[in-house]
């Protein structure tokens, strides 16, 4: 991985190298074979030469003397250079805006230094033309500012000239390519190591770790953060599918060893009952079909139960709303409990602050809700412990027991699908649905549910209806 980014890369550093090499020969080639142009120094200083051998046909020789005429002269002023014409000894027959510092005598040996580097003439750049008028040869010089014009001497061979042009050509990209290549590596091992860093995050994330940390800096900085807070948010998922798979599995096993036992007993007593081996008396087959007739509601109860935890989870169950006085709803449910032949002696307090408060609320989801909570205080607890049930404006519903308790690990889970705390005994396991439907009818209306419970000294849950729609409220008289 590392090397394939860094081949990318270099790869890509290279190709803008070469590119640019590219565009600068053909911008090279432009300025050298480009003869119009409107920028002056431009065509100085790539076009001197031509300059200089154009400017000769302007050298006339009248009357014996040198002419060039003034709007010619002009031009000179604007390349900023001067003018020297020799006769055929050398001697400077006519000038114009020539240096001090320029000869009034040109030897042959003097002109070919002259033209030949840049600056023998101080400040100036020397080229050499003919200028032929039939009965006499003049030589010319013109000089050109050397911050506008330079020259250097090439030399070559005509007939290896190619091969030589092909070997700078090819030795100046190899250079090139060497210096791109050690620059690269170099810049790619600071960019490609932190993006490695990057991968191998996404990586252990895809394995599944989670828990490993990285330095919120650099210019990966955001990315770091970004990766932490997923690291923590899949690792919170994972313990959190752990836990609602082992209370699933928890579940299961229950529900399945609750189905098999009633089960069991139905199938036993059937048998019973269908062979024609046992005499059976009336009381007995009495007996027998009244515990099948049990058995199968506690299955059809389970079955209802889990139906209705599975509606209400996904908001499949439509709330028949309508106005309904809650304190009536709560004393009914209470009275409804003291009616049940199990749980006629327990102990339940109701104590509501108002006569009557009207919500909208699906009175059977609600007292479903109330049932499943006061039951749940009832049997959990040892048989006498007092429940009370207050009713309070805002509404709030409490309902509290001095019983055992529930320890801080079992409060946390207390409304959690499946789950049966430790103080559930044989004879009072239920589905391990209760707690969690009532909080899910709760929380379908609106309202809030909350438990606060202290080892061996009790339990108070508070049920917040506060945000329910009220249409009245009457106080107790």
């Amino acid at each position: 991985m590392k090397w394939r980014l860094t081949r990318r890369f270099l790869t890509a550093i290279i190709i803008t190298i070469i590119i640019s090499f590219v565009c600068f020969m053909l911008l090279v080639f432009y300025l050298f074979y480009m003869s119009k142009t409107e920028n002056s120094e431009v065509l100085l200083s790539v076009d001197a030469p031509s300059i200089t051998i154009e400017f000769g046909e302007n050298i006339q020789f009248r009357d014996g003397e040198v002419f060039i005429e003034e709007s010619k002269l002009a031009e000179l002023k604007d390349y900023n250079s001067w003018i020297q014409v020799l006769d055929e000894n050398g001697n400077a027959i006519y000038g114009r805006y020539q240096p001090e510092e320029a000869p009034a005598h040109y030897t042959p040996g003097k002109l070919i230094f002259y033209h030949k580097y840049t600056g023998a003439i101080d400040g100036y750049t020397i080229f050499v033309g003919i200028a032929d008028r039939g009965e006499r040869e003049f030589s010319y010089v013109m000089g050109f500012p050397e911050q506008n014009v330079a020259k250097a001497s090439y030399l070559f061979s005509p007939d290896t000239f190619l091969s030589d042009l092909n070997k700078l050509f090819f030795g100046m990209l190899l250079v090139i390519l060497v210096f791109a290549l050690l620059i690269g590596y170099f810049s790619s091992s600071k960019l490609v190591s932190p993006i490695l860093k990057v991968i191998n995050a996404i990586q252990n994330l895809a394995k599944g770790y989670y828990l490993n940390r990285y330095a919120d800096k650099g210019i990966f900085r955001d990315v770091h953060m970004s990766l932490n807070e997923l690291g923590e948010t899949l690792q919170s998922n994972e313990l959190e599918r752990k836990k609602i798979d082992r209370m699933r599995e928890e579940w299961i096993a229950n529900i399945t060893h609750d189905l098999r036992t009633p089960l069991s007993s139905i199938k036993g007593y059937s048998e019973i009952i269908l062979d024609p081996d046992y005499e059976l008396s009336t009381e007995e087959r009495e007996k027998y079909v009244k515990i099948i007739l049990k058995k199968s509601n506690y299955m059809e109860n389970l079955t209802e139960d889990l139906k209705l935890t599975y509606q209400l989870k996904n908001e499949l169950v439509t709330l028949e709303v309508q106005p309904v006085n809650v304190v009536e709803v709560v004393r009914e449910t209470v009275i409804d409990i003291l009616n049940h032949p199990e749980h006629e002696l327990s102990q339940i307090d109701f104590q509501p602050t108002e006569k009557s408060i009207v919500l909208n609320i699906d009175r059977k989801l609600l007292q479903r809700a109330i049932s499943n909570l006061i039951y749940n205080a009832i049997v959990h607890n040892p048989k006498g412990t007092e429940v009370h049930v207050y009713m309070k404006d805002g509404p709030v519903i409490e309902i509290e027991d001095h019983g055992r308790g529930i320890p801080k690990p079992e409060v946390d889970r207390l409304f959690d699908r499946y789950y049966r705390g430790t103080n559930t005994g044989e004879a009072h396991k239920g589905t391990g649905l209760g707690m969690a439907i009532a909080k899910q009818i709760i929380e379908a209306h609106g309202g809030t549910i909350e438990v606060e419970s202290t080892l061996y000294k009790g339990t108070l849950i508070r049920i917040d209806l506060t945000e329910m729609k009220k249409v009245h409220c009457g106080k107790m008289v």
